[in-house]
C-alpha cells in the first residue's frame, strides 16, 4: 500500500504563491523543507512513494514529492520533523476537501490523479475552468 500526506498549505491562495514561497525557502535553506509537529509513523512509505497533497481554498491542487524526513529538536526544546519535498509542483484534478489541523494520511485509492497538462506549449488552464472540465466528465 501506498502512503500520502495532504496538507492545507495556510496563507496560500493559489498555486503560484505557494511556488514563490517554496523558492524562497529554497533559497534560503537550499532544500524545501516543511516542519510540522509530528513524525509520521509511516515515514519509510512515505519517503519510498508518498507525495505531500497540498490542499489551496478547500481544494487540492497540487501535489511534491517526499524526498526525505528528519526529526528535529526545534529551539524551544520541543521535537518536531522536517518534510524535504521535491521542488517540481505537479497538479493534481482539484478535488474538495474539508479544513482540519495538521496533517493526514491520504491513501492511494483516495488521492486524485494528476492532471496531463502540455508543459511544452506552456498550455495551463484557470483553475475554474479545470473545475468545470471536470464536473462535465471532460478529463
Amino acid at each position: 500500500m501506498s502512503y500520502h500526506l495532504k496538507k492545507i498549505a495556510v496563507g496560500i491562495e493559489t498555486i503560484e504563491r505557494l511556488y514563490v514561497r517554496q523558492k524562497m525557502i529554497k533559497e534560503t535553506y537550499g532544500t524545501i523543507l516543511h516542519t510540522t509537529r509530528n513524525m509520521p509513523k509511516k515515514r519509510e512509505d512515505l519517503i519510498k512513494t508518498g507525495s505531500m497533497f497540498w490542499i489551496i481554498k478547500r481544494k487540492v491542487l497540487v501535489r511534491q514529492k517526499i524526498l526525505d524526513i528528519l526529526s528535529v529538536i526545534r529551539s524551544d526544546g520541543t521535537k518536531g520533523c522536517e518534510i524535504e519535498l521535491d521542488k517540481k509542483l505537479i497538479r493534481v484534478i482539484p478535488t474538495p476537501m474539508k479544513p482540519f489541523q495538521g496533517w493526514r494520511y491520504y491513501l492511494e485509492e483516495d488521492i486524485p490523479r494528476d492532471l496531463n497538462l502540455d508543459e511544452e506549449s506552456g498550455e495551463n488552464l484557470p483553475d475554474n475552468i479545470n473545475a468545470e472540465l471536470i464536473k462535465l466528465g471532460l478529463y
